[in-house]
C-alpha cells in the first residue's frame, strides 16, 4: 500500500513537471535556464543556443554541475536539451524517493516525499534550474552531518568534502556549508563536545577540519581561477555594481522574504495583485486551526524528539542563519532578484523535510491518518502557487 503511494507521488510529480512544462509558453524556463541549456550544449556538442542564450565556449555564469548532467542525459538518450532537463528533474525525484524509502521505510518516506507536492516546490522542480539537484545534496549533507555521533575523522571528513564540492558545482553559493562547518568547529573548540573538553576536541579534530577547510576552499578558488583563465571573469561576468537601491530597500526585501516563506498557498510578489495572496492566507489560517485541533487533542501521543533530530535541527538553524546572512551581504553588492521562493528553498525545504520525518514517527494511527487527510487538502490548496506569479490576469486572458 505505502509502496504504491510512494510510486503515485513520483507519477504525480512527473505528470505535473511534464504537463506544466508543456502548457507553459516558455516551458518553465527563465533567463537562467537559457544559460544552463547553452552551456550544456557546448559541453557535449549539441545545439543549446536555440533557447535564447548563445554559448561560444566555457561559461562561468553558473557552475558546471547542472549543465553537465543535462548534456550527458541528452547525449545518452537522444532527447533535446530542454526535454532532457525536465526528464532529469523527474529522475532526480525518483532517486530522492528511493533514498528516503531505503532509510526510513516506505510509510515514512511518503510523508517526506509529499513535501515536494507543495505548489512552491512543484514550481522549482518544473523549472530548468539547478536548485532541485542542489537541494537533494543539501538534505544529504544535513542527514550525514546530523547523524555523526563522534568527532570528525578523516574518513567522515572525506565524505563531507565530496558533498561540499558537489554542492558548489551545482550552485556557487553551495560553498556556504564550509562556513557552517567552520563555525560549528570553532564552537566545539571553545565549549567541548561529546563529553570532552575543548582542548581534547581541538587536538582530535583539527587535522580532519584543516583537511576539509583547505581542500574545500582550494577547490573553489581553483574553479574561479579556471573561470578567469577561460573567460573574462572569475565568476561569470559583472555581478557586483551599485544600484539605486538604498539599504532600507534591501532590508525590506529580506523582511518580506522571511514571512513570505510561511505563505505555503500563495507567495506575495511586490507590485503584483494580492487577491490570491489574501485568499491563500485565509485558507491557510483556516487549515492551520483545523490542523492544530487534530494535533492538540492527541499531543500527548506525539513522539519524543530523537537526538539525531535535535542535532539536525541545530545544524539547520545554523545553516539557515549563515545562508540568509550571505544572501543579504551579496544583495548589498549584487542586484540579483530579491529573496524569493527559489532562493529561500535551501532554508524552507530542510525544515519541512525534518518536520515530515518527525510526524511520520507518530504511532497514533488514527490521528496520523487524520493529519494525512488535512495535509492532502493543504497540498492541493497550495497549487494556487502554480498559477502565474506575474501578470496573472493577462496570462489568463482576463486583462484589458
Amino acid at each position: 500500500m505505502k509502496e504504491g503511494l510512494l510510486f503515485a507521488i513520483w507519477l504525480l510529480l512527473g505528470g505535473l513537471i511534464g504537463g506544466l512544462s508543456y502548457v507553459n509558453p516558455n516551458h518553465f524556463t527563465s533567463p537562467d535556464s537559457t544559460y544552463y541549456l547553452a552551456f550544456a550544449g557546448w559541453l557535449v556538442g549539441l545545439d543549446g543556443n536555440r533557447y535564447g542564450h548563445v554559448s561560444t565556449g566555457w561559461d562561468g555564469t553558473f557552475p558546471l554541475g547542472y549543465p553537465l548532467l543535462i548534456g550527458l542525459l541528452a547525449r545518452a538518450t537522444g532527447l533535446s536539451l530542454l526535454v532532457a532537463s525536465k526528464v532529469l528533474n523527474v529522475g532526480l525525484v525518483g532517486i530522492f524517493l528511493l533514498i528516503w524509502r531505503r532509510r526510513l521505510g516506505a510509510r515514512r518516506a511518503v510523508w517526506v516525499g509529499s513535501v515536494l507536492l507543495l505548489g512552491g516546490f512543484v514550481r522549482i522542480l518544473t523549472y530548468t534550474w539547478s536548485e532541485w539537484a542542489f537541494l537533494i545534496l543539501l538534505l544529504e549533507w544535513a542527514w550525514f552531518i546530523g547523524h555523526q555521533t563522534t568527532l570528525p575523522t578523516y574518513a567522515t571528513t572525506t565524505r563531507l568534502l565530496v558533498l561540499t564540492m558537489c554542492l558548489f558545482l551545482l550552485r556557487y553559493v553551495g560553498g556556504y556549508v564550509v562556513i557552517v562547518y567552520g563555525l560549528h568547529a570553532l564552537w566545539t573548540y571553545a565549549r567541548g563536545a561529546y563529553g570532552q573538553p575543548g582542548r581534547d576536541v581541538f587536538r582530535q579534530r583539527i587535522g580532519p577540519d584543516a583537511l576539509y577547510g583547505l581542500v574545500s576552499v582550494g577547490f573553489m578558488l581553483g574553479y574561479f581561477y579556471l573561470n578567469a583563465l577561460l573567460t573574462p571573469s572569475a565568476y561569470g561576468g559583472e555581478r557586483f555594481y551599485e544600484t539605486a537601491e538604498t539599504l532600507g530597500d534591501k532590508l525590506l526585501l529580506i523582511a518580506i522574504a522571511l514571512p513570505n516563506e510561511l505563505l505555503l498557498l500563495r507567495d506575495y510578489i511586490i507590485g503584483e495583485p494580492s487577491s490570491l495572496v489574501w485568499l491563500g492566507l485565509f485558507m491557510q489560517l483556516g487549515l492551520g486551526i483545523w490542523g492544530w485541533r487534530i494535533i492538540s487533542d492527541k499531543r500527548a501521543t506525539l513522539p519524543g524528539e530523537l537526538p539525531t533530530e535535535r542535532a539536525m535541527l541545530n545544524w539547520l538553524l545554523l545553516s539557515a542563519g549563515v545562508y540568509l546572512a550571505i544572501l543579504f551581504i551579496m544583495r548589498l553588492f549584487s542586484p540579483f532578484n530579491g529573496p524569493n521562493a527559489r532562493l529561500m528553498a535551501p532554508i524552507t525545504l530542510p525544515f519541512l523535510w525534518l518536520l515530515a520525518q518527525y510526524i511520520s514517527r507518530w504511532t497514533n494511527v488514527i490521528s496520523r491518518r487524520q493529519l494525512g487527510f488535512w495535509w492532502t487538502i493543504l497540498l492541493l490548496c497550495s497549487w494556487l502557487q502554480l498559477l502565474p506569479q506575474v501578470d496573472l490576469l493577462g496570462k489568463l486572458g482576463l486583462g484589458r
